[in-house]
């Protein structure tokens, strides 16, 4: 899952149901670790915390461009990825996508990003906030096919 559109902050993330309740976080925590980041465009680095970082295979490493946050994603998926990055580099934009990290063992963590860019204007070059979801399982791969 690949997508974007366009954000002009006037549209608001549709009302929750007055009887929603907010999930138990440490149900939630059972099943994924969620993490924030951004990403400042004057520079092209992300800033990620050390969760990002580890599962990214990015471990102490303070500048982190595109290129690296993407290297471990399954291949298929890096050019959609970079492609979405793009986009909202050059205007306000709305963005999620869904990809797998290969790990060195060849199996895969689940992983999904959503974020938002924004602050464009003459004397800014804009900013990219969002958040990681990491599932707490891998997957394991099996002639092409995840069993």
């Amino acid at each position: 899952m690949f997508k974007i559109t366009k954000s002009d902050g006037t549209i608001a993330f549709a009302a929750q149901p007055q009887d929603f309740a907010a999930p138990d976080p440490e149900l939630i925590s059972h099943f994924c670790r969620f993490e924030s980041w951004t990403a400042d465009l004057s520079t092209g680095v992300f800033r990620l915390g050390p969760a990002a970082q580890h599962h990214h295979g990015l471990d102490g490493n303070s500048n982190i461009g595109l290129l690296n946050l993407v290297q471990c994603y399954d291949a298929e998926h890096r050019q959609h990825v970079l492609e979405l990055f793009e986009k909202a580099a050059m205007t306000a934009s709305s963005f999620c996508f869904s990809t797998t990290i290969v790990l060195d063992d060849e199996s895969h963590v689940p992983v999904m990003c959503i974020g938002e860019s924004s602050n464009f204007s003459n004397i800014e070059h804009g900013t990219i906030e969002g958040v990681f979801v990491f599932a707490r399982f891998k997957i394991e791969q099996t002639l092409g096919a995840f069993s």
